[in-house]
């Protein structure tokens, strides 16, 4: 299964409800605004049995990114291990960059203001 991708909340907000949108990561250029970019989540995303939780894996996936940003790195490891498969393994790969990123983050001596964006 792909991940559907779009960049920016204009993007986000012009397809509506129509969708599930999750965060995926928020990226800056040099002098450039920064552009969150949200996985799709549609319906072919998703199988019969996880529609009545799919709310909880959303809220799960959420307070991921929250604690990624304060670099409570061991709740973002246990969050994974139950994110990974969920989605019809659409954002798999999206899950095993970003364990990787934070198996990196782990080791290092981060900035007081470090907020998790990604600077390219």
């Amino acid at each position: 299964m792909i991940m559907k991708v779009v960049f920016g909340s204009e993007m986000k907000d012009m397809l509506g409800d129509k969708f599930t949108f999750l965060e995926l990561d928020t990226f800056i250029e040099e002098d450039k605004e920064p552009v969150t970019a949200y996985a799709v989540i549609g319906s072919s995303d998703v199988t019969i049995d996880e529609i009545p939780i799919m709310e909880n894996h959303a809220k799960l996936h959420n307070d991921m990114l929250k604690e990624y940003k304060k670099r409570n790195w061991s709740y973002c490891h246990q969050a994974l291990e139950h994110l990974k498969g969920k989605w019809r393994n659409s954002l798999d790969s999206f899950y095993e960059v970003f364990e990787s990123r934070i198996n990196g983050l782990e080791k290092q001596n981060l900035p007081s203001d470090w907020d998790g964006t990604v600077t390219k």
